[in-house]
């Protein structure tokens, strides 16, 4: 006897009545879970017991049955489709229920492949984007006593770790909230928001004109906007657009869109942000969509971060307009979605419109040119070919929605720069390539190779990756994220966004040693008659440092004999007694760096002052600073570990270090100290103590004829928040494994596994939003020897999309769905092959593709 199909729903459909709080719960048959747990994973086999008559079907955490089979016990099914409670029933032939076990089925994004390299760097991403910060994973501003949580207190620099963070965090809505509640009254965006206090600050004296600052809270909270800032409208449009996709939440996309309208036509009407002769964005002469101007453009309002009308240099930088053109598509969508189909039309225009007119101006054939003065007569010296740039941007475009052409010319210009760039670089992804060489170093760092100008950074990598995944250069796109795994192993499993774009050059010098055991007081032991002990800290002392001459840190020193001196080994400064409170070196040469090998004791952050006197009577001076240029002998530590670069400004490092007999390490430091007038000679180096009880000890001192180097642990770089490494993340889950969300909430699916191209035969990868509980897991398996790919998967969307990237030189011989021949639609990007399926149904799924 048949089972009446529309009783069983009429069934399924009343399931609510049924409380689902315990794992099992019968009424007629005694049903079982093996394995018994709290939860189980979507593809886990789950054995049912007990349902030995009738007919068995189970409903997913929408309700929505995945499971109708003849009861048999045992009866060995897979857990499928939405996530939450999911019951399995079984009814007899008229319909009525015989039994009832519910169970929790739920996952987390998680990605396991059998090379390890790939998991391992995810891994390595997801501990960045969650440690990196100092208040990491998120910020919290109050605001009208609502407490907002942001991954950074920056819109740009949110959206951007946001876009990893997505796979992790429940909690993204908060930051759209909160620059949408404060939105300025003509739609301009808010750049950040930082706490303060009522009195004038730096940012009230230079953003004040304008009104690109605001304050919050009686005061308390301080709203910004770097006037020369031109991008943060298109990333507070990205932060909406991403967050309505992973939070799949129509209303309150709705509640937002008034903001984004404001928004974007505030972007293409103020003339801060938009040129009226190319009708298209602009700002001041920045590196990219960096926050600071030339130099020779900072004599307008003294600030690297303002831009005045009528005085600043203004031009066309193609990010800020590739952002808007998809913003203005996103934004169109949306209304869309949101049923305000009439208005959606501007938008798509205006998208076109801009495309057009940006790739008449900036397209050079292979990639967008940085940066186009307004002004045709502006032309700083900045000592390279600005039309050969290639700028970050490029990379952000890629997934921008730019033409497949612009893309493959990005992406093959990338590969030129990784066959033309300096020998030791660690990758192709810089900030801007070639880099200034002259008008861009007013700001720190304000170095060549460095930070944004020449730097490498993991988001363009992160970005560039993505998009060769995309446009037909997924080997390439695997070997930028193999690259990127070196690296974040190199920094103890963390990956830092910038790196130093060319090694660091030695710089040819010579040394000179000076002797200072006339000038030296205090043993580096116990002390003796008249001679005071190491820091008068008894049974603590550096007695161990071995004299004679050594080499630190690549500078040599003169290290006194203790014993030979009569004690007296190092000189002792300071206003306690037996010690002195000024020194006097004679030198009589001329240097342009002095090194000292010297150590502090005492809690004062000020230990001294450093004087070089020259022979003409004038003189420098420069207060010496614990952490700046000295540090203490007691658990002596440096720059080798820290976070924060760029390295070739070090210029303090630990020399020589001993135990401490059970206690910690003590030891002492190299410091270098440039002289601003290399070209003076040097009459004396002079040392003061400093006030209370430090206490400075300097045991050698050389000159040296080259400024002050010492070579860099390590490439790391500096400026950027680690965040941003959030690219990387999208990249892996998005590109390489192949999960995009083609909806919201992953209600409609692509899945477009690319193992084939990293080598990788066996994958398992589970991708999810928190914030919606939408998700898509699948198992990937290449057999070469039986020319077989096999593809498991499911989720809680009931559209996918199969896109199964071919061995080079194979076909599709036959494909089964489900058991059934299916026959796939063939399509080539550059000279990759996918095989592409279309399935219409939730639950799970096995594609098996035998090849030839």
């Amino acid at each position: 006897m048949s089972i009446d199909r529309r009783s069983i729903l009429r069934a399924v459909a009343g399931s609510a009545l049924v409380r689902p709080s315990t794992l099992t719960a019968t009424t007629v048959a005694k049903l079982s879970l093996r394995p018994a747990l709290g939860s189980y994973l979507p593809l886990q086999q789950i054995t049912l017991g007990g349902a030995d008559v009738g007919t068995v079907v189970v409903t997913d955490g929408a309700g929505r049955p995945y499971l109708e089979t003849k009861a048999r016990d045992p009866l060995v099914f897979t857990a499928a489709g939405a996530l939450g409670t999911h019951i399995a029933r079984v009814y007899d032939a008229q319909g009525a229920t015989l039994g009832v076990a519910s169970f929790k089925v739920d996952c987390s994004t998680e990605l396991h492949e059998e090379s390890g390299r790939f998991e391992k760097l995810l891994a390595d991403v997801v501990w960045t984007m969650m440690d990196w910060n100092k208040e990491a994973p998120v910020n919290v501003i109050r605001y009208k006593d609502r407490v907002y949580q942001l991954f950074v207190n920056w819109i740009f620099d949110h959206t951007l770790t946001m876009k990893g963070m997505k796979y992790y965090w429940p909690n993204l809505k908060d930051a759209v909230d909160f620059f949408a509640d404060t939105q300025r009254e003509d739609g301009m965006i808010w750049e950040n928001c930082y706490p303060s206090t009522p009195d004038a600050n730096y940012f009230d004296w230079k953003f004040g004109y304008d009104g690109f600052v605001r304050r919050l809270e009686g005061g308390f909270r301080q709203l910004r906007r770097a006037p020369v800032e031109s991008h943060v409208e298109q990333f507070f449009l990205e932060a909406l657009y991403y967050t309505w996709k992973a939070t799949a939440d129509d209303e309150w996309m709705k509640s937002k869109l008034n903001c984004a309208i404001k928004a974007l036509r505030y972007a293409t009407r103020d003339p801060y942000r938009w040129s009226e002769k190319h009708q298209l964005m602009h700002r001041g002469t920045t590196i990219d969509t960096w926050d600071y101007v030339s130099d020779d453009q900072q004599k307008f309002g003294g600030s690297v971060f303002t831009v005045e009308l009528g005085k600043s240099e203004f031009g066309i930088f193609f990010g800020d307009n590739t952002n808007l053109i998809a913003g203005c598509r996103r934004l169109a969508e949306m209304l869309n979605r949101a049923g305000r189909t009439q208005e959606a039309p501007e938008f798509l225009t205006l998208a076109a419109t801009l495309e057009e007119r940006l790739d008449k101006l900036a397209w050079n054939g292979n990639f967008y040119t940085h940066w186009i003065a307004e002004n045709q007569d502006y032309r700083p010296d900045v000592g390279v070919d600005t039309s050969q740039q290639v700028a970050l941007s490029n990379a952000w475009s890629l997934n921008r929605g730019i033409a497949h052409e612009k893309c493959v010319g990005i992406i093959r210009t990338y590969q030129r720069i990784r066959r033309e760039m300096p020998s030791g670089s660690p990758g192709e992804f810089y900030g801007i390539f070639p880099p200034f060489q002259k008008n861009f170093t007013a700001n720190e760092p304000g170095l060549v190779w460095e930070y944004v100008n020449g730097g490498v950074l993991s988001i363009v990598a992160g970005e560039l990756a993505a998009g060769a995944f995309e446009h037909g250069f997924e080997e390439y796109g695997a070997d930028i994220l193999r690259r990127l795994g070196a690296i974040a192993e190199r920094y103890r499993n963390y990956l830092p966004v910038a790196l130093r774009g060319k090694a660091a050059d030695t710089p040819k010098r010579s040394f000179r040693t000076l002797d200072m055991r006339n000038c030296a007081n205090t043993d580096t032991g116990a002390g003796g008659t008249g001679v005071p002990g190491w820091t008068g800290d008894p049974g603590h002392d550096l007695v161990g440092i071995p004299p004679g001459t050594r080499e630190y840190q690549g500078v040599p020193f003169e290290v006194i004999d203790r014993v030979a001196n009569r004690q007296r080994a190092c000189l002792g400064l300071s206003e306690a007694a037996g010690y002195v409170a000024s020194a006097s070196l004679p030198v009589n040469a001329k240097a342009a760096a002095v090194y000292l090998l010297h150590a502090a004791a005492g809690p004062e952050h000020t230990v001294g002052a450093f004087t070089l006197r020259y022979a003409d009577g004038t003189s420098f001076s420069e207060y010496v600073e614990n952490d700046r240029n000295v540090g203490s002998w007691w658990e002596p530590r440096d720059s080798q570990y820290s976070r924060e670069g760029p390295r070739v400004n070090d210029r303090l490092r630990v020399a020589w270090r001993q135990a401490g007999n059970g206690m910690v390490e003590t030891g002492v430091y190299a410091a270098g100290f440039n002289n601003p007038h290399p070209e003076r000679e040097i009459a004396a180096l002079e040392f003061f103590a400093g006030p209370g009880d430090s206490k400075w000890m300097v045991l050698a001192a050389t000159l040296s004829d080259s400024p002050v180097f010492f070579a860099p642990y390590d490439d790391l770089s500096t400026g950027i928040p680690d965040g941003w490494s959030a690219a990387v993340a999208y990249a892996v889950l998005e590109g390489l494994a192949g999960v995009k969300d083609q909806d919201t909430g992953f209600s409609r699916t692509l899945l477009a596994p690319r193992w084939e191209a990293a080598g990788v035969l066996r994958a398992e990868v589970t991708v999810k939003y928190p914030a919606s509980g939408g998700y898509c897991k699948y198992r990937y398996q290449s057999d070469p020897a039986r020319n077989r790919t096999t593809l498991q998967f499911t989720g809680n969307g009931q559209e996918f999309e199969l896109q199964i990237l071919l061995p080079k030189e194979r076909k599709v011989r036959m494909a089964r769905l489900d058991g059934r021949a299916v026959v796939p639609v063939s399509e080539t990007v550059e000279r990759s092959v996918y095989a592409v399926f279309k399935v219409g149904s939730s639950g799970a799924h096995i594609l098996e593709l035998d090849l030839s």
